[in-house]
């Protein structure tokens, strides 16, 4: 059996928590839980931006080896609209400059926005 003056020894003691120190912790506790989610928000936004530029890179890129492999004749300025990708358009144009009679620079440039706008142009240059 346990004693009554051990419970009132025990029941005076200061061990424990008091309320203000247990909120104290919660607010620290809050603060540290509230930059770990704005980190993870910042590093989906920053994966899926290197993401859609990936896209944008490989249209850009498909449609420069497309012109490259037509006709020297038959290349010539243009525009399209590729499929989107999980939502986003991308629009793709692009110049034929004639710096030669033998020679024609071509840039193509896709434009999207995800959460900015964005624009990338890939140049290239043939031969007759």
């Amino acid at each position: 059996m346990i004693s009554k003056l051990s419970i009132r020894q025990r029941l005076a003691s200061h061990e424990g928590f008091s309320l203000i120190e247990v909120l104290v912790a919660i607010g620290i506790f809050s603060v540290a839980i509230l930059g770990l989610a704005v980190g993870a928000i910042t590093i989906t936004r920053a994966n899926k931006t290197s993401q859609f530029h990936t896209v944008g890179t490989n249209l850009a890129q498909d449609k420069l080896e497309q012109l490259k492999a037509s006709a020297f004749a038959a290349v010539g300025a243009g525009d399209d609209v590729p499929p989107p990708v999980q939502g986003v358009a991308f629009t793709r144009n692009w110049t034929v400059t004639n710096n030669t009679a033998t020679f024609k620079q071509i840039n193509v440039t896709v434009q999207w926005t995800d959460y900015t706008p964005h624009s990338l142009t890939i140049s290239s240059a043939i031969a007759q």
